[in-house]
């Protein structure tokens, strides 16, 4: 009888354990993605990563944002995509560390060039932090790996392979081969020293693609340099950002009195958002960079140009 039982237990205990790795190899991946997309609360100081989360279509988890990613959203018609008391941080660098709290988020997605030092006292408040590298970016593959870090964190790995084929179509769609000369003047100082981007920099990458040649690509990073490294470079064509106002960035220009000002374009806001950040859009300023090449677009870039124009859209998936 107590072998009878035995047995019986026995078997009854071999059926439970099937069961049981039966039931959590069928529902381990739905748990994960329940717990990654179900209850999450996303803060994000990073227009980049924005661009991102709302492809992969995850902005309606986005609890906070920072200002600029709140206002690429408004240029692009997408705001109904995030919710609509949503927080918005006027400043990225120093991050609001007690405003986030409050938000009670499940993760905090920051890049390490934007947020610095400040990545240890996110950690040290208790909050769980998603570190992506995307201003380190040298080249379209690297921005590819963050949305890739992005979609696995969040198990939307399919979503991310979507939304890199089409970044890539993009790419190739609007790269063209040239070797015309550029200079792009990422922030002129009083003292006409000037903000560039050398050649391990994504911006290098997009003004190849678009048949240019960085006139700064030796240097590393982003470069102050002075006016006579202008002189000395002869760029072909001089690309700006406008600064404040087109007046202002005008009164600036003027003052190298050396260079031809028909050569000099102007990008307003909307524009240099697509050149800037190292993310989806970005692929359009390579569109954008090659028309100004081809001598296809005004002096003048503004907001309403680009949206005519190149018909900006950010695919949601």
């Amino acid at each position: 009888m107590m072998k009878t039982i035995a047995l019986i237990l026995g078997v009854i205990i071999i059926v439970s354990l099937i069961s049981i790795f039966y039931y959590f190899s069928n529902h381990s991946n739905t748990t994960i993605s329940e717990n990654r997309t179900g209850n999450i609360r996303i803060v994000v100081l990073a227009p980049s990563e924005t661009q991102i989360l709302i492809s992969l279509g995850l902005g309606k988890y986005i609890v906070g944002m920072d200002r600029y990613s709140y206002q690429l959203l408004k240029y692009l018609n997408m705001i109904d995509l995030i919710p609509n008391n949503v927080t918005v941080f006027n400043d990225i660098y120093p991050p609001n560390i007690s405003g986030i709290l409050l938000l009670r988020p499940t993760v905090v997605i920051v890049e390490k060039g934007l947020i610095g030092s400040y990545l240890q006292q996110l950690e040290e408040a208790g909050l769980n932090v998603l570190v992506t590298n995307n201003d380190f970016a040298t080249s379209y593959l690297q921005i590819e790996n963050t949305i890739l870090q992005v979609g696995k964190y969040f198990n939307q790995t399919q979503k991310a392979e979507e939304l890199i084929n089409w970044m890539n179509e993009r790419i190739s769609e609007y790269s063209s081969p040239g070797n015309v000369s550029v200079a792009y003047l990422l922030w002129i100082n009083p003292d006409l020293t000037f903000y560039t981007v050398g050649g391990n920099v994504f911006i290098n990458s997009i003004i190849t693609l678009a048949g240019g040649v960085n006139v700064f690509s030796n240097y590393s990073g982003y470069p102050v340099l002075t006016p006579s490294n202008l002189i000395l470079s002869r760029p072909s064509i001089i690309i700006a950002q406008e600064e404040y106002n087109l007046t202002y960035t005008n009164y600036l220009i003027s003052q190298y009195h050396y260079i031809n000002e028909s050569k000099v374009y102007i990008l307003d806001n909307f524009a240099t958002y697509l050149l800037n950040e190292p993310g989806p859009l970005s692929v359009y300023s390579i569109k954008m960079i090659n028309m100004i090449i081809k001598g296809e677009t005004p002096r003048y870039i503004s907001d309403s140009w680009i949206m005519a124009n190149l018909n900006v859209t950010l695919p949601v998936f």
